[in-house]
């Protein structure tokens, strides 16, 4: 019978192995998940999740109660995997003068068709520092003050790369919109 997260809580604060090998049972698939999203290769994810749970169990006591455990615990596997990433990687971003041409930029209607899958695709082509920087705010929903702290750069920086990564984005939908436009018209042509 698994345990409630109270008690899994509880015992994870008493160092009771049991109930960390269930936290880690419990939460280990979407943390991975999010580890994933911000290493983009298995091994790196794999070490960023190792590095989260030891930060999990290690801070556990700074738990209140108050708020999502399971939020709080997404913060730390965000954290550990960036710090990973600024560790091992070199990530370099751009000054922070904003593209006016971007900062209202209209997303395509193709856009609203793709699924998860195409999503994640079309992020792993933006270069590292727009990938962060889109991946904190969009779908973590970190503030530009939040990024700015979490990675070292400025408030600006943070907004000029998230300007910069929708810009790309649109760049990269309307190009393969065109290619597929043009392969369908040579299939028509045959």
């Amino acid at each position: 019978m698994p345990l409630d997260l109270e008690k899994i809580i509880e015992g994870c604060k008493n160092g009771e192995k049991k109930c960390q090998e269930g936290l880690v049972r419990r939460y280990a698939p979407g943390l991975l998940a999010i580890c994933r999203r911000y290493t983009r290769d298995t091994e790196s994810a794999n070490d960023a999740l190792q590095e989260s749970f030891i930060n999990i169990f290690k801070y556990i006591d700074s738990y209140s109660g108050i708020g999502s455990f399971e939020g709080w615990m997404k913060r730390i596997a965000v954290n550990c995997s960036i710090s990973f990433q600024k560790k091992n990687f070199k990530i370099h971003f751009e000054p922070e003068v904003l593209h006016d041409s971007c900062n209202h930029c209209e997303i395509p209607e193709v856009y609203s068709t793709l699924g998860k899958e195409d999503i994640m695709g079309l992020l792993s082509e933006l270069p590292k520092a727009l990938y962060l920087v889109f991946n904190m705010h969009v779908v973590e929903g970190y503030s530009h003050r939040e990024i700015s702290e979490i990675l070292s750069i400025s408030e600006g920086t943070s907004r000029a790369s998230l300007s910069r990564a929708r810009g790309r984005l649109i760049t990269i939908i309307e190009e393969r919109r065109n290619n597929e436009n043009k392969r369908v018209s040579k299939l028509h042509m045959i």
